[in-house]
């Protein structure tokens, strides 16, 4: 499967000459650039994405599940869109950090390969 993903979203990341692990640490390099690049639009916008459980992102680097997202109003970096989310888990100043958390659970399925 993460072959296949490579081959079909990710075609720069290796050439015939690009030995497997090496392959491998490419795409997930990729996929860290992506997402760092997408947070930090949402954190220049104002975005509040409100659910980042790993299953709500991309590898490509796309916004996607929005749920109970939300837009800053004014700056306020504990905004939390999610009523479901009394803790703050998911609030505004916490989306970098969280989608970091994520890329670490992403490099331990990768990590077997």
């Amino acid at each position: 499967m993460v072959d296949f993903t490579i081959r079909s979203y990710f075609p720069d990341t290796h050439d015939s000459n690009t030995s497997s692990v090496e392959k491998y640490k490419n795409f997930f390099g990729d996929v860290v650039n992506r997402t760092a690049k997408l947070v930090a639009r949402w954190q220049a916008s104002g975005f509040v994405h409100g659910v980042l459980n790993t299953d709500n992102m991309s590898i490509l680097g796309l916004t996607i599940d929005y749920g109970p997202f939300g837009f800053l109003d004014r700056f306020d970096p504990d905004h939390i869109p999610n009523t479901s989310d009394p803790d703050g888990r998911y609030c505004f100043k916490k989306q970098p950090e969280i989608c970091l958390w994520n890329l670490l659970k992403f490099a331990e399925v990768l990590d077997p390969l």
